[in-house]
């Protein structure tokens, strides 16, 4: 499917991934995912980082929201959910909010949520536009907190400190946790079940495991594809799994935790790239992109 975006066309999807039965449902609806980079900025130093070359290129930059608003208005309908993420978005807590507003203004049909590392925690308490996040993701790569604040390369919140903000919360369902699976971490059924109990002990009942970006010679060093886990364990419980093509897979299921059972979802990058654009991404210094290390799009109307 080919759709307008200013003055430039761009081949999107247009099917459904196939699950067990093998079949691609067509899919007429034309409307991708953006992510928003409200800053470049960052106070970790993750090394598979796919951000780290922008932060590097922008100098740590902030959006503009006169531009983000109007690049929002050229992609009205054409957008299903709003990732606000970074850099460190977190790190200008009433700038994260000023974009979720803008957001909320301009595409009120979009799901909006929110991926931070944990920097500023308890802020997130304090956010005017918490009730309109339907997700608030914090990156955490390991259950043992010493060894999450080594691959971060500086102290993060402490698995104790993120139970005492579920406490807090109305909705602690919103919580998520992001683990990005990696060789010598989360590599391994006794590792995942580690991070599982952590995350339970937390209260954090929904978990994301992501698969690396082939992004750099650590990442292509370190790769781990969720996919290859063979789960044994009786307390696991997969619910669904799908595909597209050889492009990338994903899979949900369950797990029977000792402090109750959470729920898990992976996903990883595939043999090849697809020939399509993925997603959106406005960055930090105001340039919107077909998809991660995409082209630029120029979609200011002439």
């Amino acid at each position: 499917m080919e759709i307008k975006i200013g003055n430039q066309k761009l081949n999107i999807k247009d099917y459904y991934c196939a699950g067990r039965d093998e079949v691609c449902l067509p899919r007429e609806d034309g409307k991708l995912w953006l992510y928003i980079h409200l800053t470049s900025e960052c106070n970790a130093s993750c090394p598979f980082c796919v951000s780290a070359a922008e932060r590097k290129a922008s100098g740590g930059g902030k959006v503009s929201l006169s531009l983000l608003k109007e690049c929002l208005s050229v992609l009205s309908g054409r957008i299903s959910g709003v990732s606000v993420t970074g850099g460190e978005p977190m790190l200008y807590p009433d700038l994260t909010d000023r974009v979720a507003e803008l957001v909320m203004d301009t595409l009120p049909d979009a799901m909006l949520d929110l991926a931070a590392n944990g920097t500023n925690l308890e802020s997130i308490l304090s956010l005017r536009t918490l009730d309109a996040f339907e997700g608030i993701h914090i990156s955490r790569h390991s259950p043992d907190d010493r060894i999450n604040d080594r691959v971060f390369g500086r102290v993060m919140p402490k698995a104790e400190e993120i139970r005492r903000l579920l406490s807090g919360m109305s909705d602690p369902a919103k919580i998520v946790f992001n683990c990005v699976m990696q060789k010598g971490l989360v590599d391994s059924e006794a590792a995942l079940i580690d991070y599982l109990e952590m995350a339970a002990f937390a209260g954090v009942r929904n978990i994301s495991f992501i698969g690396m970006f082939r992004a750099n010679d650590y990442c292509r060093e370190k790769y781990i594809s969720p996919a290859l886990l063979e789960l044994k364990d009786p307390g696991f419980h997969i619910w669904n799994h799908f595909h597209d093509h050889d492009f990338c897979s994903c899979s949900s299921g369950s797990y029977d935790a000792a402090a109750g059972p959470v729920r898990f979802y992976y996903r990883c990058p595939g043999r090849s790239r697809a020939p399509y654009t993925r997603q959106l991404v406005y960055t930090a210094d105001n340039r919107l992109l077909a998809g991660f290390g995409g082209e630029e799009i120029f979609w200011q109307m002439q």
